[in-house]
This record gives C-alpha cells, structure tokens and sequence, in this order.
C-alpha cells in the first residue's frame, strides 16, 4: 500500500446523503479492498488505484477548524471511504478531526468496517456522536472474501457492544447478498438485540457501471428480499429502515 500526502483547501462536502448535511473524509481510497465498493466508479478513480494508493489530507484538521465556526448540522464521517483503515493508525487524521469536532460542540455520525475506532472511545463516549458498523454476513470465512482487509464480524459485534452505553448505535446490513445474510438474519437481528444497538438500517447492493456484474444473481429482487427481511426483522425490537 502506498501512501501519498496531500493538502486540502476544503474538509467538508455539502451532503448528498439522506439525513446529514456535511461529509468528512480524511482518506481517499481504502485498503479494505471490498470487492462491492462502488466509490471508484462514482469517484472516477481506477479501481487498481483505489485499491493501492491512500491519499491521506494531511492538513484536513487544521482546515477542518476554521470551516466549522460556519458550518451547523450533521456531520457524517466515512461517506467515500472507511476514516479507520489502517492508514489512521499511522496518520491520526480521524482522531484530531475529532478533537476538533468535539471542540465545536458538533454532532456527527460515523461508519466503519474497523475496531479501530475503539481507540477513540475516549473522545466519542463524551461527544453527540453516532456510531455504525457495516455488516454483511455472520460467517467471517466469507466475509474475508468480500471485505478481506476489514475487520472480522466479532470485531465489529464488539464495537457495537463497547459503544451501546455511550452513545447511540446502529448496524448497516448492506449490501444485502441475500444468500450471505438472510439465513443467518435472525441470528444477527438476536445479537443485535442483545447488543441493544438503536436501529438497524438494510441497503441493497448498488451497481455501478464498470462493476463486476457477477456479485449478485441476475434474478435477485430487491422487492421479494424487502419482504422476506421485513418478516424476519418485525419480530425484533429494534427499530429498522430500509435505504430502498
């Protein structure tokens, strides 16, 4: 993996995303290498470069200070790429960006496939801060063939489980491959519950043009999976949502 520093003149990005108003992104590209990333393709980037080369916004705190004496709303880390891949742990941006956003007083909601934002827990538990894990599947042997470089399932699990008394949680069960998660859809909704994560969302799988068309069945309708999900889901009590 190489790392490349670059210095930024923005930190946030007015949001496309439903519910949050800014993006903050302190990488781009990620060594998570989930083979259903769909950033490069919206990005523009080749994929072999997103795969292989993080650039990392060096400045992104500083900057980040001085957008926030103008900027009010939700803040959402993570949107583009995963803020605690491994070249945080070398590069720190995401924690001093947080230091910063606590220091504002912001709200803001992040999402992640690692446990290294474990190591922040210290900042977040104190901070009006929302904190999601992806989930795809139960089975960490085939989770490694998706997501090879981001953290196993039990890892993510215990995220949720160490942040359930601080802050509010929720599980992102996306994107849905249904043969990888609705077998084992009532299990996790269990461990879920048990967790006492807030709220559940589920997405669909998305693809983009340029993708391999060969991650999910051409059959697969996203309409019959939303009902079976509904029928196994509605017997939890956790709240859920569906981005479809």
């Amino acid at each position: 993996m190489k790392y490349i520093e670059i210095y930024v003149k923005n930190a946030l990005a007015r949001s496309k995303l439903e519910n949050t108003d800014y993006s903050l992104n302190p990488y781009i590209g990620c060594e998570h290498r989930c083979i259903y990333c769909y950033a490069p393709y919206v990005l523009h980037i080749p994929l072999e470069e997103w795969n292989s080369v993080v650039y990392v916004k060096r400045n992104i705190p500083t900057v980040l200070d001085r957008e926030l004496k103008k900027k009010e709303g939700l803040i959402t880390i993570g949107t583009v790429t995963d803020a605690y891949q491994p070249a945080e742990k070398k590069y720190e941006l995401t924690r001093r960006c947080l230091e910063v956003l606590k220091k504002h007083k912001k709200r803001i909601s992040i999402l992640t496939k690692s446990s290294l934002i474990l190591r922040d827990k210290d900042i977040l538990k104190d901070m009006d801060a929302e904190i999601g894990v992806t989930l795809t599947t139960l089975d960490d042997d085939k989770r490694r063939k998706i997501e090879p470089y981001a953290s196993s399932v039990d890892e993510r699990l215990e995220v949720l489980k160490e942040f359930a008394n601080s802050n509010r949680t929720y599980a992102f069960i996306g994107p849905i491959f249904p043969d990888l998660i609705i077998p084992q859809l009532k299990e996790l909704m269990g461990i879920l519950e048990k967790i006492g994560v807030s709220y559940v969302i589920f997405d669909k799988f998305r693809l983009k043009e340029g993708m391999p068309n060969a991650l999910l069945k051409k059959d697969t309708d996203y309409w019959i999976v939303k009902r079976e999900i509904y029928r196994i889901a509605k017997n939890f009590s956790i709240p859920f949502y569906f981005s479809w």
